[in-house]
């Protein structure tokens, strides 16, 4: 008996394999991102937005789809996350820029990721529209070369995708269609009641169809285009970039070491609390006098300081047990000749001392010559102080570690300036301050100068993890 050509074929080669699986793949990873870009605007309020240029990359390129989920009055405003908003500076166009700082007069600065200077216009809370929550990636590129004109490459990706969705539907063994007894010739036994020769047609067309009609619905969110573009202040590309894609980088390198509260001191004037971005939910309050809204010490995370004169921030809402293990970090700047209390842990809230009945250590103090001094505190006097002066007007970066055997090392700008052994500490229930305390055998002087991005961790900060949030600054 004579064989088909089919069967005389043999197997299907190699590379119709390889071509049949890749365009499987392709049209799986297709549809899929098109589901995923096209079902919130369906089912809920989000809006999908199509990136149009690249000032947010390298986290958002250009064809990313952005979805949002609408802000409303009530919406409290996130420094540190993306948005989309209605640009300030251009008028029917809408931004997919980062929230950067909340500015003393209530509006915000943005900046894209890329971008080294932030945006030249603040922006008006009434202007945002919704908070980035998902990125799809690359699933609006069609749409981003259909705005910009660039018809040569939609044609091509039509057509590329339409010749990957006809490969899909190749069989991998190469081998016709068997009948099955009673079945008729014309029949298909896994497609009973098409013809064969219109299965694939039909299901091409399927295929095609729900991509069309998700990339419709995509499109048919953006009444306008969201551009993430460079500014009129835009010089080179910078170190903007954090791990997770939504937050600054110092932030991240922060949030990465777990720290027991994360207070960045971005309030505005007025504003009696500091928000905890830890997660921890360990909120702060500013006592003055205190001046919130002051230039910010940090040249690529953008946001304001507090100015402190004798005021005080107490760290968290409740006493919590002093840790035997922890870490102490913040920003400074100072020309202050006098003796000031930088941070320290101690048993009350108050701007009150007594000498016997007020638990306080753990406590960073600046000397009038403007050097670091750490282990001075009640009945203790075991103390590692640095060699040079910092009250020299510019921001300065601390970090003082100590551990259980009270071995403690200051770190200035990310390097280790000294280390020792320091006073013992107490075991008692307190606050974390800042600013202003309680020390010595008279109440030690606040801090005259600025204050930004406080953290604090119940454990030791190793030296390269101080190194990498330095070098996040």
């Amino acid at each position: 008996m004579q064989e088909s050509p089919h069967r005389s074929a043999g197997p299907l080669p190699w590379a119709r394999l390889v071509v049949v699986l890749l365009s499987r793949t392709y049209r799986a990873m297709l549809v899929t991102l098109v589901i995923v870009a096209a079902l919130p605007p369906l089912v809920s309020a989000w809006g999908a937005y199509v990136v149009e240029s690249g000032s947010m990359r390298p986290g958002i390129h250009e064809g990313h789809v952005v979805l949002a989920s609408p802000t409303g009055p009530e919406h409290r405003v996130h420094v540190g996350r993306v948005y989309v908003f209605d640009d300030p500076a251009v008028e029917d166009r809408v931004l997919v820029h980062r929230i950067v700082e909340r500015r003393d007069d209530g509006d915000f600065t943005t900046a894209g990721d890329a971008n080294e200077l932030t945006d030249s216009t603040p922006l008006d809370p009434s202007g945002i529209r919704a908070q980035a929550l998902l990125l799809v990636p690359y699933v609006g590129l069609p749409l981003h070369w259909l705005h910009a004109g660039r018809w040569p490459l939609v044609l091509l990706w039509t057509l590329l995708t339409a010749a990957a969705f006809l490969a899909s539907l190749r069989r991998l063994d190469g081998e016709p269609p068997t009948r099955r007894p009673g079945l008729p010739r014309r029949l298909r036994p896994d497609r009973v009641g098409i013809p064969r020769r219109r299965a694939p047609v039909a299901a091409l067309a399927v295929a095609v169809g729900a991509v069309v009609i998700g990339a419709v619905v995509v499109g048919g969110s953006l009444t306008t285009s969201a551009d993430a573009r460079f500014t009129s202040r835009t010089a080179t590309a910078s170190g903007w970039t954090a791990g997770t894609g939504l937050l600054q980088p110092y932030v991240a390198a922060v949030l990465a070491d777990q720290p027991y509260g994360l207070w960045l001191l971005d309030e505005a004037a007025g504003t009696a609390y500091a928000a905890d971005r830890s997660g921890n939910n360990r909120t702060g309050e500013l006592f003055n006098p205190l001046t919130p809204g002051r230039a910010g010490g940090l040249p690529r995370n953008p946001g304001t300081a507090v100015g402190t004169n004798g005021g005080r921030i107490v760290l968290g809402t409740g006493a919590v047990a002093a840790p035997a293990a922890y870490s102490i970090e913040l920003w400074f700047r100072t020309t202050s000749t006098s003796q000031g209390y930088l941070a320290g842990f101690e048993n009350d809230r108050d701007a009150n001392y007594s000498l016997f009945t007020t638990d306080a250590d753990r406590a960073i103090t600046m000397e009038a010559n403007g050097r670091i001094t750490f282990g001075r505190w009640p009945w203790s006097s075991q103390t590692i102080t640095s060699t040079r002066a910092y009250n020299d007007g510019a921001w300065h970066h601390l970090v003082v570690t100590s551990t259980a055997a009270r071995a403690t090392t200051v770190y200035v700008d990310g390097a280790a300036v000294v280390a020792g052994t320091t006073s013992a500490v107490a075991s008692y229930t307190g606050y974390w301050r800042v600013g202003q305390g309680s020390i010595g055998l008279l109440n030690t002087p606040g801090f005259v100068g600025d204050v930004d991005n406080v953290s604090i961790y119940h454990s030791v900060l190793p030296a390269a993890r101080v190194a990498a949030h330095w070098a996040a600054r």
